[in-house]
């Protein structure tokens, strides 16, 4: 599937411009997919509220119906806007390492996440270390459904332009905020289970997971 040519607007990762927060909030209200910088690489993010913004998102990618999206949140608060239970041992990890790459898996059926959770109960959750992200999600009233911007099986993007290599003509709009911090995905850890378990290693080590947090089971 094509779009139209895809947008590119640069935006100051530091002090973003506002009407360029609202040109992303409004292609991702109305159903479009939007590239844009993170702390760890660049994300391709629709708004999660839209079946029809996730089904682009998965074609887009060619990705597989049974990997989940996770979501960016605007801050720590919102997650309660999504799960109801945060195990003590999740809340630790979300005060140690929240803004920055950890995406906590928590159990969840609800309604509101359900697009993107791939039918599985639980959802991830991340709240980036990027005003972008945060800020685009609080103009749009919701957290971000989100994936790196790249299609499947090929290495995550880390600028702009090596996300439009992947994604031209497939997206609507592109924010380039210059190179990604970390230049490393999230690290994610699920807190579905007894223990908390690494679901992928990432920009934060196992060994700094079970400096704050105990027993953590890794593969």
């Amino acid at each position: 599937m094509k779009t139209a040519k895809t947008e590119v607007l640069r935006v100051d990762p530091q002090e973003p411009d506002p009407e360029v927060v609202r040109r992303a909030a409004h292609v991702i209200e109305t159903g479009g997919l939007v590239v844009l910088p993170t702390d760890t690489v660049y994300g391709l993010v629709c708004d999660p509220r839209r079946p029809d913004a996730v089904d682009q998102i998965y074609r887009v990618k060619a990705r597989r119906r049974d990997l989940p999206l996770s979501l960016l949140l605007r801050d720590m608060a919102q997650a309660s806007a999504y799960v109801e239970d945060i195990p003590e041992s999740a809340a630790r990890a979300m005060q140690q390492f929240w803004p920055g790459p950890l995406t906590v898996v928590l159990r969840d059926r609800s309604e509101a996440t359900a697009a993107v959770r791939a039918k599985k109960d639980s959802v991830g959750l991340r709240l980036p270390a990027h005003m972008v992200p945060r800020l685009v999600a609080g103009s749009i009233g919701a957290a971000l459904g989100s994936t790196s911007a790249n299609r499947s099986r090929q290495p995550p993007a880390v600028t702009a332009d090596q996300a439009i290599d992947h994604l031209q003509g497939l997206v609507h709009l592109v924010l380039d905020g210059g190179p990604a911090t970390l230049g490393q995905e999230s690290t994610v850890v699920s807190f579905v289970g007894r223990h908390p378990e690494v679901v992928r290693v990432g920009a934060i080590s196992v060994q700094r997971l079970r400096e704050v947090l105990g027993e953590v089971k890794a593969k």
